[in-house]
């Protein structure tokens, strides 16, 4: 069973003020050491996956169930769109921070393992990854990304990462573009540089109630979108979609 790319993120369409400014930055220090190579998503397709909510159609039932659901625990129930919606309207706002992190600076969590300095820009597969952190969780106040997260668990959504139980994601991740096979020494000069212009200039961001959008596509990258709404989203429109 196939299923389209459905998910609710942030940060999806035009940009404005320091999140424009930082993803230009960004894409111009990357641009400067992996020339050609570099494919840049347009400022309006760069986004933050919150949860993804991927459907397929239980040939059994005709319900639509969640694909990680699905396929990472075996469970066939059908999506509770509705509280999925009510999930995402109460998480917000929500403050996150890039950058302001050095390698030798002590940091209250790692991600994966991984010092924060590290995480915040790296290369994974093809993909230029930045990433950010709610600043509750910089605080030391807990990990309200993997709680919101977990929390679709009762929406019968699972969150692509929470493989196991005891897994955690608290990361917002932002792609800001691919290579086409660039020379490994270009993609360390490129996330060497973007790495230390982020420790040294972080950017704080809010997700407002408005920053959150329910986007559909054919594509991993979310361009061209099939479907873009606000929270809440029309639910018989992406259940369409889905089937």
């Amino acid at each position: 069973m196939e299923s389209r790319f459905v998910s609710a993120v942030a940060f999806y369409g035009p940009k404005t003020g320091q999140l424009r400014e930082l993803l230009a930055g960004v894409q111009a220090l990357i641009a400067e050491h992996v020339g050609e190579d570099f494919r840049p998503y347009s400022p309006e397709q760069v986004h933050a996956t919150l949860i993804a909510l991927d459907g397929v159609r239980d040939p059994e039932t005709g319900a639509i169930v969640n694909a990680y659901l699905l396929a990472h625990a075996g469970v066939r129930q059908e999506m509770d769109l509705p509280r999925v919606m009510d999930i995402l309207a109460r998480a917000t706002p929500l403050r996150v921070r890039i950058g302001g992190f050095r390698p030798d600076q002590p940091v209250p969590f790692t991600s994966q393992g991984q010092h924060l300095a590290m995480r915040t820009f790296s290369v994974r597969d093809k993909a230029f990854v930045l990433m950010g952190w709610p600043a509750a969780s910089l605080a030391g106040a807990g990990r309200p990304l993997d709680d919101l997260r977990r929390e679709m668990n009762a929406a019968n959504v699972l969150h692509k990462y929470h493989v196991r139980a005891t897994d955690v994601d608290n990361d917002l991740h932002l792609v800001v573009g691919h290579h086409a096979g660039a020379p490994p020494a270009a993609l360390a000069r490129a996330t060497a540089a973007v790495r230390d212009k982020l420790a040294a200039d972080p950017v704080d961001l809010t997700i407002g109630p408005t920053d959150v959008k329910i986007v559909a596509a054919d594509s991993h990258t979310l361009a061209p979108p099939l479907y873009v709404g606000d929270v809440p989203a029309d639910e018989a429109a992406l259940l369409a979609l889905m089937s």
